[in-house]
Order: structure tokens, then sequence, then C-alpha cells
């Protein structure tokens, strides 16, 4: 079984801040999000 996101595209009010990201996720296996502290990583999904 797969997760797969296609052309995921985020705003924050007026400012894109995604746009057109691409990826899968397979079962049983660990992921992670990287980035600097406050770069809102939290708030993507």
């Amino acid at each position: 079984m797969k997760l797969i996101v296609k052309n995921l595209k985020k705003k924050f009010d007026k400012k894109e801040v995604l746009k057109g990201i691409n990826f899968e996720f397979e079962k049983g296996k660990i992921y992670g999000l990287l980035g600097r502290n406050g770069a809102r990583k939290n708030n993507i999904f």
C-alpha cells in the first residue's frame, strides 16, 4: 500500500509556499520532514 501525493500546493494568505510537490509514502517505512527552525513545517498538511 502507498500514499501518493501529486502536484501538492500550499498557500499562506496569498503567498504560495509550495507548488508542484510530488512524493510517495510506502507502508512500513518511517519518514521525516527536515527544515530550518521557524520554517512552519508543522503547518504543511
